[in-house]
């Protein structure tokens, strides 16, 4: 075989290998403190028109192998790290979404039921800078009372029946679950927050006749029946059924 044969497939060689090589790695998996993992895929950026399994294009100028210093947004948006393309040839490093896993965040309440924030669909609607870090800052935040948000903090920014629906529509944040009331000399009360919801206002019992705690004394039903308290302020056989007769509607015997 001649010389220039055997140069022809020495390069060809190499390059099946450096192809091959360039392919054959794996997920890397970023560990961010307030802004969930991140998952750098490898696969998907060599295989880029752009890199075209060509390593060089990132390492060592951009990326050193062992390097292990974090790397911040601020930085980023300079050109550093994952900014020298993201906002030139690849998408803008503002889709947070698209790299970030986000998740859905509990905010434990103890008087009115958790709250759930589900972030898909606020993410569909809206961008994330939007909201962090005006609104929220990434990570813990101090708790935001109601009154609070009624003057247009954390979620009242936007929960104004403007933008989105009002901050009245407990329900549809606060998961109220049913309550079991134990009754001396009676079986327990099971009271259904979700059939109630269906007709009135979280306010039109909250903190009128029930006080957002769970201290409220017992009634007893004489005083339902002729004071009009607790469940006896509608169940008055005009507003709901009477306290005084189809006792089984509420209680299990």
């Amino acid at each position: 075989m001649s010389l220039k044969h055997l140069l022809m497939a020495g390069t060809v060689t190499l390059a099946l290998c450096v192809s091959v090589f360039a392919s054959d790695v794996f997920d890397i998996v970023f560990k961010a403190i307030n802004g969930g993992t991140v998952v750098f895929s490898h696969d998907v950026h060599t295989r880029a028109k752009a890199i075209n399994d060509n390593c060089t294009i990132c390492h060592e100028k951009i990326y050193r192998n062992k390097s292990v210093r974090p790397v911040s947004m601020a930085e980023m948006y300079k050109g550093k790290s994952c900014g020298a393309c993201h906002g030139k040839i690849a998408f803008p490093l503002g889709e947070c979404g698209r790299c970030h896993t986000i998740r859905d965040i509990t905010f434990n309440v103890k008087t009115v039921g958790n709250v759930v924030f589900v972030h898909t669909p606020h993410t569909k609607k809206f961008s994330c800078n939007e909201c962090h870090t005006r609104l929220f800052k990434t990570g813990r935040n101090n708790p935001v009372t109601m009154a609070e948000m009624e003057r247009g903090k954390s979620c009242g920014a936007c929960h104004n029946r403007k933008k989105a629906f009002p901050l009245i529509d407990c329900y549809r944040c606060h998961l109220a679950g049913d309550l079991v009331m134990k009754c001396n000399n009676a079986g327990p009360v099971t009271f259904s927050h979700s059939y109630h919801v269906k007709t009135y206002r979280c306010i039109d019992c909250h903190a009128k006749i029930f006080p957002l705690n769970y201290t409220t004394p017992r009634v007893t039903m004489t005083e339902m029946d002729e004071e009009k308290k607790s469940c006896g302020a509608c169940h008055d056989d005009y507003t709901a059924f009477t306290t005084r007769e189809n006792c089984v509607r509420c209680h299990d015997m």
